[in-house]
């Protein structure tokens, strides 16, 4: 919340790295037009036949928590829970445009209502944090927009109600770099949300223009109430996204590398009292400006008898958090390599990813970096921590015994990126006012070990509408966990069954 004193010069100046933001996107539109002014007709091609298409999948989990265990007092760390998520839709694609609507319809049963106690104990305690209810349900709208292509060659525009993830916005055609990208790149700012059961969408417009050579991407968006939030489908009219990415595609020059440019305004004022930091502040909304710049270049490569990956990912903020001025940094560093003619492929790869923490909390910077709207379990499989104010550094091992059966093991070492900052888990704002921001946060005790990470997933296709995925994890508490909870053991796991027609 901005302070009374704050003269109109201050404000200015703090709203500064928002403008410039907004002056990039506008000069993205003007390439996107002039470009796509300059560009001749292209060849005809064949068109496609026009179709309607009706779609129905449905998600149905159950998932059991042990969460670290509290000293007396505290809330009950066991459970478990079931839920379904059915969404039914119709699609209808010409040459011309496509029009795409869903709805979908969550119930939840056995959701824990003493599970709480220090912060939520897993993320069954949030969703009845949400809700105030054991059996949580709502239908909404979860998908509702258009896209029209070819308005000039290789321009198109979508607008309604869509889903949208950071990094993915230009595909690479080569299915290693896109493989990498779904893993560690994809929704790492902002995404969907989807792991959760009412999941998130965007309301606004997306522009793209397309060549053979690169890819400029623009859009402006609200996301909806989501992620653990019941009345999920509402917008959330008081956060404002702008994004803009572009991409050079694997080429002559540079080839089998994909590199991307991105920028992303993000603004919050949003009704909500809780505010997700180190300083124990209260306010009364939230007053968060902050634009992120950054680039990720991804490689894929013959090696010997196999194919060497490498990700390479930067991002810096800067603006306004609260009465702060806000300036951080994210950085991912990773490799691998995969034997795809071995039995099972195995793939290996490893890692650092370091996200900036807040050095001093009485000071006027706040140097936390913030993760907007991202889906953070693709960093977090157990869903228990967040890209903010954190270090990771991990390796982990993909096989493939047959084209139907994917098996992953993970192990990571987990650390606070600075002990005078705090312990940060969500994917972001999930309702549009009261107390809930959307991240949680624990003291961390002047510690900075989380623990080690040891967890594995297996994913089935029994055929092509039917798969079967589980998961299973532990997490060895670190100082931060033994000095605030009796036993320092985590275990969370769940088998979810998926039919999509």
């Amino acid at each position: 919340m901005t302070s009374a004193g704050t003269s109109t010069a201050e404000r200015l100046a703090r709203s500064s790295s928002v403008i410039r933001l907004l002056l990039l996107l506008l000069f993205f539109v003007l390439v996107m037009c002039r470009a796509a002014a300059a560009q001749s007709t292209a060849p005809a091609r064949p068109a496609p036949a026009p179709s309607t298409k009706p779609f129905l999948r449905n998600w149905t989990r159950v998932e059991a928590w042990r969460f670290f265990e509290p000293h007396p007092g505290g809330g009950d760390p066991t459970y478990a829970d079931i839920a379904n998520r059915l969404q039914i839709g119709v699609e209808r694609i010409t040459q011309r445009y496509e029009l795409t609507g869903a709805v979908q319809y969550v119930q939840f049963a056995g959701l824990p209502s003493t599970a709480t106690g220090p912060g939520p104990l897993g993320t069954g305690a949030l969703y009845f944090a949400h809700s105030g209810s054991r059996g949580s349900h709502n239908v909404y709208v979860r998908y509702l927009y258009a896209r029209l292509k070819d308005l000039a060659p290789g321009f198109s525009l979508q607008v309604g109600r869509f889903g949208y993830a950071s990094g993915s916005e230009s595909p690479s055609a080569i299915s290693k770099i896109e493989a990498v990208k779904r893993q560690r790149v994809d929704s790492r700012l902002i995404g969907e949300f989807e792991w959760s059961l009412y999941q998130r969408s965007f309301d606004g417009f997306r522009a793209d223009l397309d060549r053979p050579a690169w890819h400029v991407s623009l859009a402006g968006f609200r996301p909806t109430q989501g992620g653990f939030e019941e009345s999920a489908g509402a917008s959330i009219g008081r956060i404002t996204v702008l994004a803009a990415s572009f991409a050079m595609k694997p080429g002559l020059a540079l080839p089998r590398t994909d590199i991307q440019g991105f920028a992303y305004g993000y603004s919050d004022t949003r009704a909500v009292r809780g505010r997700p930091d180190n300083t124990g502040r209260s306010a009364s909304a939230a007053d968060v400006r902050i634009a992120t710049y950054g680039a990720a270049i991804l490689g894929a490569y013959p090696y010997r008898d196999g194919e060497v990956d490498v990700l390479l990912w930067v991002a810096a903020q800067t603006g306004n958090w609260y009465e702060q001025n806000h300036l951080a940094l994210a950085l991912a560093a990773e490799m691998g390599h995969q034997w795809p003619h071995a039995r099972w492929s195995p793939w290996v790869r490893a890692g650092v990813d370091r996200a900036s923490g807040d050095a001093q909390a009485a000071d006027r910077r706040h140097g936390t970096f913030f993760q907007m709207l991202p889906t953070s379990r693709k960093q977090s499989l157990s869903a228990t921590y967040s890209f903010m104010n954190l270090a990771d550094v991990f390796a982990q091992v993909l096989l493939r015994p047959s084209p139907k059966l994917n098996l992953r093991v993970d192990l990571h070492n987990i650390s606070l990126a600075r002990a005078s900052d705090v312990w940060y888990a969500g994917s972001g704002a999930t309702q549009r006012a009261g107390l809930i921001f959307g991240y949680t946060t624990r003291g961390s005790r002047g510690a900075r070990s989380l623990g080690t990470v040891l967890e594995g997933s297996v994913d089935y296709s029994v055929n092509r509408h039917w798969s079967v995925n589980c998961y299973v994890g532990t997490i060895r508490g670190g100082d931060v966990v033994r000095r605030m909870f009796k036993d320092p053991r985590l275990v969370f796991g769940y088998v979810e069954n998926v039919l999509q027609f």
